[in-house]
């Protein structure tokens, strides 16, 4: 198999990625995070596509780890050539395996074609996609992971016959396995030795039984005994109860006549704190409503100082607004003026390039006939792509347009909002002026006149807010058409790159490019008219650029300084177009800022003329701040109602306190010792309760006893049967050992056949490594290598990780070797595997993929110059 070309839409960090390949070797030199190792892992699932799996880790879980940073679609596409013809297959993939796609074509036919299944990696190689990344795909991630793969040692041994028989070694044994653990397992665990432990158990509870049958008789004559004492207990108990309530009864009283003075203590500390509280006040002691008024003026008073101070430190940009209106001091482009620019430019490039491409044609007047040796596009294709190219420049327009008006739209802001809040301004103030002493001739006037004012302001407010959310959602709607609109464009450019991709193309430029095949075309119809006609198409190019180029440079240069003519404007455009929406968008943002500036400073003067006074009562000396002194007569006047709810409340429970308890005479009565009573009353009753739970267990153990006597048979009767069940899991843990035995030799002796092979094979390429000096070594069935040194065997954690690199390099290319004698021949695809090798051995490992490149197909990633 050869791999031809790789397109990638979207994988990972790559996007719209487009390699050609070639045969033998084919060396990628990218630094590292450019998607080297993505690349393989994309190639890896144009075979076998993405496992799906649960798992959290990103190393673990391919599907989600290189799911497309920007969007886009999941995939791409692989062109491949086979012994069967060449193909492309196209996988895209989803958040799920179920939302997968699979296609493949025949490039010959350019049909769908049924070749291969969606196991394409599989049918290929004969391999599952772990075999693959274990032998032919060399990524630094694998190179160290186990060795041990059902396929590739089924395959080695010629066990393999068709891809449904992989794995079946594996689960025979796996299910062997599973079932011996089922009867026998470490640390005394299974199913015999749980058996044997519940035999034991049934053993031990029958002896268990027949000794309780023997202490009947004791228990019954305990209960007897523990009846009668219950009975003496219960009757102490009655008597010292009631002394114990009559003893409560006289603390009661005493407890209420105490009660009864401290209250009284209460209600006159109380009413002293009431009248010092009242002299803050100076006899004119302000409302609540008033207080929450001046308190709420207070606040509004701290916003507008904030708002005042944020405008006065916000940075203007004045000079920056100054440079732009020198700039288009004698006016601003309009939009179709812009339109018209960015028109003349792509009428510019588009000349500019057929004018190339002619001037190239000229140098090669034989090139159309090896182009289309194969056959060559029809005009209605070309006119096809052409409508294309010309409707994905317009919509390029469109787009343009869709996003300025976007932005316009968004930043819409209505004259209605700042006339709703100038008459709710004026309201306010011509209610507080109807409330001066100076004005009350004119109360009535100002007051209708504020109301007027006010209702006026609400309304404007709610027009304006009902137009801005109409203005919202006509740009949400602009929004969706630009998404559709690029929708499209992308669609039209991907049907020109497809064309052009076709009949080898580049796809860089897609004016261009088309331009170039359909002039190719026409030379290939009719070439020596064509180079007339092309002669005289390429001077009436000139004088038209030459033309369109003054006209452009003039326009612009109206606006921009400008040295001299260039071949492209975009940049001088675009630079316009941001200096026209800043130069709008500063001198709006001046506007507001000038008018929110003096409107702050208004409201803050009133609002201060407003909180003075009342501040100037309680404070006449202004000692403390504005937010102090509200603070203070508010915790005054709240003290004050609190102290007054709560000495009405006092004499009303002193009140009801002195009747309910009968409290008018002072005399007390005697003390009892209580504290004696209620011990020895709680001594009686927890002697009862330990009687009765003694009584209790008496009769729940003399119940179990009698139950224990009557189950002696029936542990007998499940005694024997367990005894069978053991004597039957035994056999059968045997017979599964001996299965499992029987089936490794066998397996052992199948596998051994690839050895030699492998073996010779793995001494040829650590020969060239090692440049002649390869130590002795050995490979078991698992594929691990020892090496020998000094007449003694090592394993390979012994040795240096750039030793240990290179012997795995040569295991995976002997085991590629030993696996596809026969069949179709794979390609290598190498992810770096250098990296840890010395400069001897990184020289030889470069000789050695020179010789690899003479066999098969080598795709060769590395990040850096010197491991090429």
């Amino acid at each position: 198999m050869k791999i031809l070309r790789l397109h990638i839409e979207s994988f990972g960090a790559l996007q719209n990625f487009d390699l050609t390949l070639s045969g033998g070797l084919n060396s990628l030199h990218r630094q590292n995070g450019w998607g080297k190792s993505t690349l393989a892992v994309f190639i890896k699932a144009m075979l076998y596509g993405l496992p799906a799996t649960t798992r959290r880790s990103l190393d673990e879980n391919e599907r989600k780890k290189y799911t497309p940073w920007q969007g886009g679609a999941y995939g791409g596409s692989m062109e491949f050539k086979t012994e069967k013809g060449t193909f492309r297959v196209e996988r895209f993939f989803g958040a799920k395996e179920s939302a997968d796609s699979f296609a493949l074509y025949d490039l010959a036919t350019n049909k769908p074609s049924t070749a291969f299944s969606a196991s394409l990696g599989e049918e290929l190689f004969g391999i599952d996609a772990d075999g693959f990344e274990r032998s032919t795909y060399l990524s630094q991630r694998a190179l160290f992971g186990s060795k041990d793969n059902g396929t590739l040692q089924a395959k080695l041994g010629n066990l393999l016959d068709d891809v449904g028989d992989i794995g079946n070694y594996d689960t025979a044994m796996e299910a062997l396995d599973k079932r011996r653990r089922h009867y026998v397992m470490t640390g005394n665990r299974g199913a015999i030795a749980e058996m044997e432990q519940e035999l034991a158990e049934r053993q031990r509870e029958i002896e268990r039984c027949a000794e309780k049958k023997k202490a009947l008789g004791d228990l019954e004559a305990e209960r007897i005994a523990c009846d009668g004492e219950l009975e003496a207990v219960q009757k102490l108990t009655a008597e010292n109860r009631a002394r114990l309530e009559a003893a409560l009864l006289a603390r009661e009283q005493n407890a209420h006549m105490e009660q009864k003075q401290k209250m009284q203590q209460e209600l006159q500390d109380k009413k002293q704190r009431l009248s010092d509280t009242e002299q803050f006040f100076h006899e004119q002691i302000p409302t609540e409503e008033q207080l929450r008024e001046r308190m709420r003026l207070y606040d509004e008073i701290k916003i507008a100082k904030a708002q005042l101070a944020s405008l006065e430190n916000a940075p203007q940009g004045n000079a920056r607004l100054k440079q732009l209106e020198t700039a288009f001091a004698s006016g601003i482009p309009t939009e179709q003026e812009l339109r018209s620019v960015e028109d003349q430019n792509a009428a510019l490039l588009r000349l500019r390039a057929k004018r190339e491409f002619l001037s190239d044609r000229a140098a090669e007047q034989d090139a159309p006939y090896r182009r289309f040796a194969n056959g060559a596009p029809s005009q209605p294709q070309l006119d096809t792509a052409f409508g294309a190219l010309s409707q994905a420049d317009q919509l390029q327009k469109e787009i343009h347009a869709l996003e300025k008006d976007a932005e316009q739209k968004q930043s819409f802001s209505s004259p209605l909002s700042p006339l709703a809040w100038l008459f709710l301004t004026l309201g306010v103030a011509l209610a507080v002026l109807a409330l001066l002493p100076a004005l009350s001739a004119f109360f009535l006037p100002l007051l209708i006149v504020a109301g007027v004012s006010l209702a006026v302001g609400i309304v404007l407010l709610i027009f304006a807010t009902s137009k801005r959310a109409a203005q919202r959602r006509i740009a949400d709607e602009a929004v969706q058409k630009l998404e559709a609109c690029r929708e499209q464009r992308q669609r039209e450019l991907q049907s020109v790159r497809a064309l052009l991709t076709n009949y080898r193309m580049p796809t860089d430029d897609l004016s261009r490019s088309l331009t170039e095949l359909t002039l190719l075309f026409s030379q290939f119809r009719d070439h020596r008219m064509q180079a007339e006609r092309a002669k005289k198409e390429l001077e009436s190019l000139t004088a038209e650029l030459q033309r369109l180029t003054n006209t452009l440079h003039a326009r612009i240069s109206y606006y921009i300084p400008l040295s001299a003519p260039k071949d492209d404007y975009r940049a001088e455009i675009d630079r316009l177009k941001a200096d026209l929406a800043e130069y709008q968008r500063l001198s709006a943002a001046h506007r507001q800022y000038r008018l929110a500036k003096e409107n702050a400073k208004t409201d803050l003067d009133e609002k201060k003329q407003r909180l003075l006074p009342f501040l100037r009562i309680y404070d006449p000396n202004s000692r403390m701040k504005a937010g102090e002194c509200l603070q203070v007569i508010k915790e005054k006047l709240d003290e004050r109602g609190r102290l007054l709810d709560e000495i009405a409340q006092k004499e009303k429970e002193l009140a009801s306190f002195i009747a309910e308890k009968k409290l008018d005479s002072p005399d007390q009565a005697p003390s009892l010792d209580c504290d004696a009573l209620k011990a020895e009353q709680q001594h009686l009753q927890a002697r009862y309760e330990e009687l009765q739970r003694h009584r209790a267990g008496l009769k729940s153990a003399i119940d179990r006893l009698v139950d224990d006597a009557d189950r002696i048979p029936e542990l007998e009767d499940a005694q024997a049967q367990l005894k069978l069940r053991i004597a039957e899991a035994r056999a059968n843990a045997t017979t599964i050992a001996n299965t499992a035995k029987l089936l490794e030799e066998a397996k052992t002796a199948l596998s051994t056949r690839y050895l030699d092979g492998m073996q010779r094979s793995f001494h040829e390429y650590l020969s060239v490594l090692t440049e002649g000096e390869a130590p002795e070594s050995t490979i078991d069935t698992s594929f691990e290598v020892r090496l020998r040194e000094a007449g003694q065997t090592h394993a390979m954690e012994s040795f240096s990780r750039g030793w240990r690199d290179a012997v795995e390099f040569c295991v995976r290319l002997s085991l590629t070797d030993a696996l596809y004698t026969e069949g179709e021949q794979p390609f290598l695809l190498l992810d770096d595997p250098f990296v840890n090798l010395d400069e001897q051995h990184l020289t030889a490992a470069k000789r050695l993929l020179d010789q690899l490149s003479q066999r098969y197909q080598v795709i060769y990633l590395v990040c850096h110059q010197n491991r090429i």
